[in-house]
């Protein structure tokens, strides 16, 4: 298995441990009937509300009779079926296409988790995890494009240069 195929497979399984993390928190207040709210409502008893943090996981926003919402855990687990397909591959055309999309994949998800854990409240160490095995992921991603662009010229500069 070559270099950038482990760093590939680190950064997937960095990004696949950060499902089990929490991806944001949020400071607020726990109300007398269980609920969460960020601030206390006015004329309310303060000594009723116990300060808390609530820490949200890529899973809260999913539901299975909802298929739109599976796309919060599908950002977490698109590398694998990605790399097994480019394994199985037997077509050039077809590793050619994951070569480049697998950068550009890297970049959306990364932005996808940064969103939805930093717009409304603030990054958890999920989040940063997934960042990070997105670094990796795609950091290796592109040192193999760049290898698979590269080989073609190279190729063709050796047989010039030895004719």
């Amino acid at each position: 298995m070559a270099t950038t195929a482990r760093l590939r497979l680190l950064g997937a399984f960095l990004l696949l441990g950060a499902l089990a993390l929490p991806q944001s928190t949020c400071a607020g207040y726990r109300a007398p009937n269980g609920e969460f709210v960020t601030t206390i409502p006015r004329g309310a008893s303060t000594d009723a509300y116990q300060p808390t943090i609530r820490r949200d996981y890529a899973f809260d926003r999913v539901h299975a009779a909802d298929p739109g919402s599976w796309l919060a855990v599908a950002v977490f687990l698109w590398p694998f079926p990605l790399m097994a397909i480019a394994a199985r591959a037997r077509s050039e055309r077809l590793r050619a296409y994951i070569c480049v999309a697998s950068p550009v994949l890297a970049l959306i998800a990364g932005c996808s988790i940064w969103v939805s854990a930093g717009l409304f409240a603030t990054p958890a160490l999920g989040a940063y995890v997934a960042i990070a095995g997105l670094g990796v992921f795609f950091a290796a991603s592109v040192v193999e494009l760049w290898r698979a662009w590269r080989a073609p010229a190279v190729a063709v500069e050796s047989r010039l240069t030895s004719a």
